[in-house]
């Protein structure tokens, strides 16, 4: 790998008046069709459709903003359906009485997401379940709760202990759990089916992230990797890049076909494989041409020399870290620039010279997580 990185770090630096602007964008995003292919020709796509199940391996065949307020359905599986409007998706369960509901985002509004719901199924909705606490993705369950009661139905909310807890720290506005399961690997019952929650570590995209499997086989996990994409930017703008992986590591640990993810298509278990492979490259990159001058003081001595007493600490590590993540993305993009998201691979190069300036150990040569998967 080491010869891999040098060599396309030589050839851009070699290059007579090489800029970023023609081979790498950094953060200037061209619009892109409605249509967004997800990860190349391998990619089959479906549908959507309301009876007919997803072929397995299959992407469902919507844009990623479609007109604005329609809901996109697709079957998975004999009860479970992917719903998506505005570019947030949910994960429904129709079970024999009533209907589960991972995710209510802040862009429902909850009489369509219920005429959308009856497409399919006239059961009515009884429960909702977070996968973490952040607006975004839930506070359309505040407005649901509020039109439900209004028909004389409570409606339950499930969560984490953690999510439960950020929910109160922040005072936002997504409706307190009425049911609060603990972290770990927990077991809930909707109407005599066991579902998983799984809250597996303290910090990850949130300080609350859960995945919610249900028993059809289908996961729903949010904002983390993307379906034949690289991650958004900053890795999702992830609390802990080590968490972001170790939760995913739990949930390619677990035994399920398909995954809803809150802002992108079908997931399976090769794009969290893909995501990883693109992680380990950054990590071996910085490993390859950042690490060895900065653990032996080489670099900031130099810079410090260079510069003179009228250097500043934060400007100093401002232009350090900015150099540094430029050098890994100009490395690492070439293998890479084909799929969407490599627009701001710089700012994914950031969260791991973070995470590896933060974690450092001198004893340790190489850094970077694992990625295997962890078992329940």
């Amino acid at each position: 790998m080491t010869t891999r990185y040098l060599l396309a770090l030589l050839i851009v630096m070699a290059s007579p008046g090489a800029t970023l602007a023609e081979e790498f964008s950094h953060q200037r995003i061209a619009p892109a069709p409605l249509l967004v292919p997800w990860s190349g020709t391998e990619d089959k796509f479906f549908g959507p459709s309301l009876t007919r199940q997803l072929p397995f391996g299959h992407r469902v065949a919507v844009p990623d903003f479609g007109e604005p307020g329609k809901w996109y359905v697709q079957r998975l599986t004999g009860r479970s359906y992917w719903m998506i409007c505005n570019a947030f998706a949910s994960t429904v369960y129709v079970g024999d009485e009533s209907v589960l509901i991972v995710d209510v985002s802040s862009s429902v509004n909850p009489p369509d997401m219920l005429a959308a719901l009856r497409s399919f199924t006239e059961l009515p909705v009884s429960t909702v379940v977070y996968s973490h606490p952040h607006t975004d993705h839930n506070a359309g369950a505040m407005r649901l709760q509020e039109l439900l009661a209004q028909r004389g139905v409570a409606l339950r909310i499930v969560a984490s202990k953690s999510a439960a807890r950020e929910i109160s720290i922040h005072q936002n506005n997504v409706a307190p759990p009425t049911e609060i399961v603990p972290n770990g690997r927990t077991a809930f019952s909707f109407e005599g089916r066991d579902f998983i929650l799984g809250t597996p570590v303290a910090s990850a995209h949130s300080p609350a992230d859960s995945y919610v499997l249900n028993p059809d086989g289908v996961i729903t996990y949010v904002d983390f990797n993307y379906p034949g994409r690289l991650p958004l930017a900053y890795i999702s703008s992830s609390h802990d890049i080590t968490g972001w992986v170790n939760f995913l590591r739990h949930v390619l640990g677990e035994d399920w076909d398909y995954a809803v993810l809150g802002h992108a298509n079908v997931g399976y278990k090769r794009d969290i494989r893909q995501t990883f492979a693109y992680l380990e490259d950054l990590y071996d990159a910085f490993n390859t041409l950042i690490l060895p001058d900065w653990s032996t003081g080489k670099s900031i001595g130099e810079a410090v020399q260079k510069n003179g007493p009228g250097l500043t600490a934060g400007v100093f590590w401002g232009n350090y870290v900015e150099q540094s993540t430029q050098t890994v993305a100009l490395a690492v993009h070439p293998r890479w620039k084909h799929l969407a998201h490599s627009e701001v691979i710089r700012s994914h190069a950031y969260k791991v010279f973070e995470d590896v300036f933060l974690n450092y150990n001198p004893e340790v040569q190489s850094m970077k997580p694992q990625f295997d998967p962890i078992a329940p």
